[in-house]
């Protein structure tokens, strides 16, 4: 007597339950991949704030040796060369966060919008665009203009005082990496810098208009 020791065939699951399996864990790589770029942009964002207080505690310990301690003022050279590297470090944080939130936005928000048949999926940044008013772009337009500012006050207040070709070759290289850090801001920034510049158009041709129409009003009377 021969015993069939082979297991039953099992049956394949249904196809309904098939394609919820694969939804289910296509979401959930979806949720997983989102929540890993949202980490990264969060630490990139924290690592900017943090290298903006490092360089102003810098910049602050290097004016405290000039100005109390009586050191060489010729020490401010160094100013200019830590504000491109810095200035440099924050743009290419920025560019790689805005990146990420294209990728979000016009990557893993359609496979989104496929799994869950929703539009409200994914919406932070749009939301997060019109929310956000003058005084956050202000923040942010003062916040990378710190580092070419002080940098050409350091190079305008050496100028005096060079007195060595190895002082003025510093110098000429320290003008190269803030000229260097203002290109990238203005690429960085172009579509931005041209809706200020046009607003400010149209408010000095405003501003004017009613000026001539005073002036015009004033002479009648």
């Amino acid at each position: 007597m021969t015993r069939n020791y082979l297991a039953p065939p099992r049956s394949a699951p249904p196809a309904d339950e098939t394609a919820a399996a694969r939804a289910d864990n296509r979401t959930n790589l979806l949720v997983a991949e989102y929540t890993a770029i949202r980490a990264v942009m969060a630490q990139k964002s924290a690592a900017s704030h943090a290298l903006v207080g490092a360089y102003l505690t810098v910049v602050a310990v290097i004016l405290g040796f000039v100005v109390a301690n009586r050191a060489d003022p010729r020490l401010l050279l160094a100013v200019p060369v830590l504000a491109a590297s810095s200035g440099i470090t924050i743009l290419r944080r920025r560019q790689d966060r805005e990146a990420a939130n294209r990728y979000i936005r016009e990557v893993l928000r359609p496979v989104a919008l496929e799994c869950s048949g929703d539009d409200r999926v994914f919406r932070w940044d749009d939301f997060y665009a019109q929310q956000r008013g003058s005084r956050s772009l202000l923040y942010e337009f003062g916040l990378q203009l710190v580092f070419p500012l002080s940098g050409l006050v350091c190079l305008f207040v050496t100028l005096p005082l060079l007195a060595s070709v190895a002082e003025w070759l510093a110098w000429l290289g320290g003008l190269s990496f803030l000229v260097a850090l203002i290109s990238a801001y203005v690429r960085q920034n172009r579509s931005q810098l041209a809706r200020t510049v046009s607003g400010s158009g149209a408010l000095a041709r405003r501003l004017a208009s009613r000026l001539w129409g005073r002036s015009r009003n004033g002479g009648r009377s």
